[in-house]
């Protein structure tokens, strides 16, 4: 059974995401999709790690759980780097739906292996959210004739899917042992070291420049600040499956700030699918409340 944390926390992560996602790929359009990772990693370590001492003073961490969490930023860090060279590659409106479906992995995992139930409302709002997104995300030909390498976007989206939905799930067994800054912060500094290898045998590994210092603090806060929300929902809620699918709205938020900001226009398609996905929240609400 859902929860409002669920959805609530849900949200704040989608949020995060999906702005951050806005900002990243315009950045990576200008200095590629690795320096744009780096700033992110380097950058949201420091402001993570403080957090966790602030916040979360002489915490555990026990050996098994720090153990599997490292197993899992492997497989968060390469789907970041698939997911950011979908950016560069693709068109943004295709690669950040295909990626963002990894909550239909979180709900077809958290039945099958943790046994969680969900009701008819449950059910039908995680439906109509995923049609949302899929809805939502729909472009024109031209659109994507514009991208760098469109075939090349999209593999890179769907392995960030499968990545994603792995990290994501498996979450849900740390989070806990080990309190959700901490773990937060733990992700952010493990993925550092490989990232920064990679930025520096591509010439990349240096500070961003002037003109895009503001979007890569951007980045890393917003991005740092959704994995939090996401790891307090885990042990505040009730529902994976919920709370997976609600984050996953991220990508209706990259299309909401493309079209606030950049003028873009909904197809009828497109509003359809905005109403689905408010809609499904709405459904998830009333079975919460």
């Amino acid at each position: 059974m859902a929860s409002l944390r669920d959805i609530g926390f849900g949200l704040a992560t989608a949020f995060g995401y999906g702005t951050s996602d806005f900002i990243a790929k315009r950045t990576a359009d200008r200095v590629g999709f690795v320096e744009t990772l780096f700033y992110l990693e380097l950058l949201g370590s420091p402001l993570l790690v403080a957090l966790a001492v602030i916040l979360e003073p002489h915490s555990a961490i026990p050996l098994g759980p720090f153990a599997l969490l490292a197993v899992l930023t492997a497989f968060g860090t390469i789907a970041s780097f698939f997911l950011y060279r979908a950016f560069e590659f693709g068109t943004l409106s295709v690669v950040s739906p295909i990626a963002s479906g990894y909550p239909a992995m979180i709900v077809i995992l958290a039945v099958v292996l943790l046994h969680e139930v969900l009701s008819p409302a449950d059910l039908a709002g995680i439906v109509l959210t995923l049609l949302g997104v899929v809805l939502i995300s729909r472009v024109t030909v031209g659109e994507v004739s514009r991208a760098k390498d469109h075939r090349l976007g999209i593999v890179s989206a769907v392995a960030a899917f499968v990545g994603y939905g792995i990290f994501y799930f498996g979450l849900k067994v740390v989070v806990g042992p080990i309190p959700p800054i901490t773990a937060a912060a733990i992700v952010r500094v493990l993925s550092l070291a490989p990232v920064a290898v990679v930025a520096w045998q591509r010439k990349s590994l240096r500070l961003p420049r002037r003109e895009l210092a503001l979007s890569a603090v951007a980045i890393a806060c917003l991005d740092s600040l959704a994995l939090v929300a996401y790891n307090i929902g885990l042990v505040t809620g009730h529902s994976l499956a919920v709370l997976g699918t609600v984050s996953g709205l991220f990508s209706a938020v990259t299309v909401g700030w493309a079209v606030l900001l950049l003028k873009e226009r909904l197809s009828p398609v497109q509003w359809a699918g905005a109403g689905a996905i408010f809609a499904g929240i709405v459904v998830l609400g009333i079975g919460a409340g």
